[in-house]
């Protein structure tokens, strides 16, 4: 793996720790909107509970990617840093 490959990963990796911690904070907002009493209509507490469930869950898959490119920059070993 060349310099650059690793660059590209370690840049990836940190994006996808990024959209994952901004998609937690939105999922975490659009459920206190729906406990919150008299914030929301009954009838779109469904929708509010289906957005944060979709936030979490692509939150939780961007956490799993940057993951992964942490682990395989950790299997690999970098030769230019010393």
């Amino acid at each position: 793996m060349n310099e650059q490959q690793w660059n590209d990963l370690r840049a990836k990796m940190g994006d996808y720790k990024t959209y994952s911690l901004v998609l937690f904070a939105l999922g975490t907002f659009f459920y206190l909107g729906t406990i919150i009493p008299g914030a929301l209509e009954t009838a779109k507490k469904p929708f509010a509970l289906l957005a944060v469930a979709v936030c979490f869950a692509v939150a939780l898959g961007f956490s799993h990617c940057a993951a992964r490119y942490a682990r395989r920059l950790e299997e690999e070993e970098n030769p230019f840093e010393q």
